[in-house]
């Protein structure tokens, strides 16, 4: 069971390898790049979903247009493992608004944000 999931929008990868690759220098991270060979994408992402202690829900322009980060998004605030981040300065989709969210909107990249 991985320590974090990472739901993001497939345009954001390269914005979102950055923060994956800082966190697991201290979790096990879920991503999407580490689905197992003979394994199905959904059975997947609904497993680790499932079964991670913590969401990450990445913001981002892309992603509030994402009905799959949505989806997963909604998943993990029922099983109250939801932690938002910003990547964009957006709002995030209804029924999100109230949840404080970190902001990465100006992150370099480094471990000192």
């Amino acid at each position: 069971m991985p320590d974090i999931f990472i739901s993001y929008a497939h345009e954001d990868q390269e914005r979102v390898r950055p923060i994956v690759q800082e966190l697991e220098k201290r979790w096990s991270v879920f991503w999407d790049k580490k689905i197992p060979p003979g394994k199905t994408w959904e059975d997947s992402i609904g497993k680790a979903l499932e079964e991670s202690p913590c969401v990450l829900v990445v913001w981002s322009h892309s992603s509030v247009k994402s009905d799959w980060v949505k989806e997963e998004a909604d998943v993990a605030r029922k099983r109250d493992t939801l932690v938002p981040l910003f990547l964009d300065t957006v709002e995030p989709p209804i029924g999100f608004r109230r949840i404080h969210a970190a902001d990465l909107s100006d992150w370099k990249s480094n471990n000192a944000h």
